[in-house]
């Protein structure tokens, strides 16, 4: 077991971990929009459900999670996969931010500050480790290698 971690762990490094797990998270969160009904959300995200429907949203959420996660799985260049992980929490922190504001949904601002906080920790993620191209031991020739 700590050998096959040991080899996820050179294969994904410092950027594929945080791409597949958010976008793995995206994937389930995504997937609740669609299957459960919560009024919560639904009152929350009144200013961006009047562009699609609940289930589009929830798509949205699977979509760019997938792309995280493909991003995260696969070496090369992955800032598209940052890009895509953010889209939906940036929306969803808007979406929020306005229920609040306007008072369509008071008690809203309780969550902007965790879609705030994964939004930032993401960032700072893709700004840390940097732009550059990721290649894992399995292209560079390294154990299992080709």
């Amino acid at each position: 077991m700590r050998a096959a971690s040991a080899r996820l762990w050179r294969h994904l490094g410092w950027r594929g971990i945080p791409l597949a797990g958010v976008g793995g998270c995206w994937i389930v969160y995504g997937t609740g929009l669609i299957v459960t009904t919560r009024a919560g959300v639904i009152a929350a995200t009144a200013p961006v459900t009047g562009l699609m429907c609940m289930e589009a949203w929830g798509a949205v959420w699977i979509a760019c999670g997938a792309l995280g996660l493909a991003a995260g799985a696969c070496g090369g260049r992955d800032s598209w996969g940052f890009a895509a992980i953010t889209l939906p929490v940036t929306v969803w922190a808007l979406a929020y931010a306005a229920a609040a504001v306007t008072g369509g949904y008071a008690s809203a601002w309780a969550s902007v500050p965790i879609f705030a906080a994964v939004l930032l920790l993401t960032v700072v993620v893709a700004q840390v480790t940097g732009r550059r191209r990721r290649i894992c031991t399995c292209e560079r020739g390294g154990p299992g290698g080709r």
